[in-house]
């Protein structure tokens, strides 16, 4: 209660001090500091604008342990006495040799009480000396690559809460080792946890602040860091260069976002997560994709013309509930807002399924409907009957097409489409990362795929024919070989190729089914068949938990849901 009734009432002991020197003449100020790096930017740096406003001719000393000095070197117009054997938390002890050398020492300053008044209104500028950028030529970091640096843990002697949890790095490495150009570069100093990742390059320990910086300035594209002395570091230093910030946070009441200013830096995009409740499990590896690849110009089609007869749901199978939402809003809400999305739905379901989502008020969504194309069915001797069906997702490209959402897309500026299946819960078609792979590929088409596993046998896989990768229905495999990849369903097509598919004629799969008590034979286009047009295919790898959890019959319910309930 004392502590609360002085901070409100007596002067701040900061000005007082340097206010009682300026009178005396004094102009010598030795400043202790053994904690954080981050407070050089945080604190210490309106400290020296302090001292600058009531003492101007004021020669400002840090006496600090080794590491610290590069820090202190950019603050401008500062001197560093490196106390030998310091070690951070140390009580720092102060020679009277060295004291006697000062008109004022402040052996314990305290940047979060005395220079409060700073927060959202100063910005630090840490100044950075040119001369460094080549510093990051020691480490082999080959320009082909695209860089993210990583800080796993803070690194503090308190609050352990400021961690994200080991397993939620662990599923991000996972996702960011299937993106071939992408290079995680870990920083800090403990090199405890370790991680198995191809993609790694691990910098913990071997650098010194100036060769990080350096690397950070030069090489990286992003970081993701918790709140840390290199979060400051990075967002604080006054140098123009592109850097996308991702940071971690339980508190938002701490470090950057408590100083509440704009970096210096004018190309810095910095974007701050914050865990519900003080915990930072609760913000999810698909945040910090979709922050690291931020989604742009992208449009998606939701294939959603069955009915789901097999799930015992006399309905569209969109409507079929599972975890307490329909498919429909499992999906939903996974769309960014203002992110165009077309629906193709059949003759069978269309107006209950518009009539569904006005009934939801589109989810807040820009949805567009599209009926997809019906054929007659074929006799036992392949005569034409009057009975008719949906001919095959293959026909999503004409269906798309005669309802001219190709040109409604191109006027909004949509220049890549992701086609997926309702039947798939996890199904994401904004994926961050998958769009980025496709562009950084410049792929026509850009297959998303799963590890094949046994139980995969009813799924198409990925093959290469001819150098060009195709998808192979599983009624067309050869049970004799193995197969890597399946097809989990969801491609990125660009809406150029998009579009020219449809004035392409696909070729048809027959497949003799029972409808209305008859045998009858059907002809479906599938829409891997346009990879055979595309001049450059490429496929991307997801995990299966987090990403493909089809319903196809009522057996696979439990185990949806169940996946469901681990995301």
């Amino acid at each position: 209660m004392f502590r609360t009734f002085a901070r409100l009432f007596l002067p701040n002991p900061f000005d007082w001090m340097l206010k009682r020197t300026a009178r005396k003449g004094g102009k010598r100020i030795l400043l202790v500091w053994n904690r954080g790096l981050g407070d050089i930017a945080l604190g210490l740096y309106a400290m020296v604008q302090r001292i600058r406003e009531l003492i101007p001719q004021a020669k400002i000393t840090f006496a600090t342990r080794g590491n610290l000095r590069e820090g202190f070197s950019l603050l401008e117009g500062v001197e560093t006495i490196v106390i030998p054997h310091w070690t951070r938390g140390q009580r720092a002890k102060i020679e009277k040799s060295l004291k006697s050398q000062f008109d004022l020492v402040i052996e314990k300053p305290s940047p979060t009480d005395w220079v409060s008044w700073q927060r959202g209104k100063v910005v630090p500028r840490l100044k950075w000396n040119r001369c460094h950028d080549a510093l990051q030529e020691k480490f082999p970091l080959p320009s082909s690559f695209t860089y993210i640096g990583v800080q796993v843990v803070s690194e503090t002697n308190y609050g352990l809460w400021r961690n994200w949890p080991l397993y939620r790095w662990q599923e991000l490495f996972d996702r960011l080792e299937k993106l071939e150009s992408v290079k995680i570069l870990l920083f800090g100093f403990g090199t405890e946890l370790k991680f198995a990742h191809q993609n790694i390059v691990d910098l913990r320990g071997k650098t010194t602040l100036f060769e990080l910086l350096s690397i950070i300035k030069n090489r990286c594209t992003a970081l993701i860091l918790p709140d840390s002395g290199i979060a400051s570091m990075a967002y604080y230093l006054d140098e123009p260069f592109p850097l996308r910030l991702v940071s971690l946070w339980a508190d938002p009441n701490h470090g950057i976002l408590k100083q509440a200013v704009p970096s210096p830096n004018p190309q810095l995009v910095h974007c701050p997560l914050i865990g519900e409740h003080r915990n930072l499990s609760t913000v999810s590896v698909d945040r910090v994709m979709g922050q690291l690849f931020p989604v742009t110009n992208a449009a998606a089609i939701l294939l959603a013309g069955g009915q789901g007869t097999r799930l015992g749901y006399e309905g569209p199978k969109g409507l079929f509930s599972i975890e307490g939402k329909t498919l429909f809003q499992w999906i939903c809400e996974k769309v960014p807002k203002g992110f165009p999305l077309a629906i193709m739905t059949s003759p069978l379901n269309h107006e209950e399924t518009v009539a569904y989502f006005t009934k939801n008020h589109f989810f807040g969504l820009d949805i567009s409907f599209f009926p997809q194309e019906m054929a007659p069915f074929l006799d036992e001797e392949k005569r034409p009957l009057e009975m008719k069906g949906p001919n095959g997702n293959g026909s999503v490209f004409r269906s798309f097409a005669k309802a001219g959402l190709g040109e409604v897309f191109a006027k909004k500026r949509v220049d890549l489409v992701t086609v997926s299946y309702i039947e798939n819960p996890l199904a994401k078609p904004f994926d961050p990362a998958m769009i980025w792979y496709a562009r950084k590929e410049q792929a026509d088409a850009t297959v998303q795929c799963i590890e094949r596993v046994k139980t995969d046998q009813s799924m198409g896989v990925l093959v290469k024919k001819g150098g060009k990768m195709e998808v192979v229905e599983y009624t067309e495999l050869d049970p004799a070989q193995e197969y890597k990849y399946a097809y989990s369903g969801q491609i990125a097509f660009t809406l150029p190729f998009f579009c020219r598919m449809a004035e392409i004629e696909l070729p048809l799969h027959w497949v003799r089914k029972k409808v209305q008590d008859r045998w009858v034979w059907k002809g479906e286009q599938f829409i891997f068949d346009a990879l055979a047009f595309a001049s450059r295919v490429r496929a991307f790898e997801v995990p299966r938990a987090t990403h493909y959890a089809p319903l196809k019959s009522l057996e696979c319910v439990e185990e949806v849901q169940r996946q469901l309930r681990n995301l």
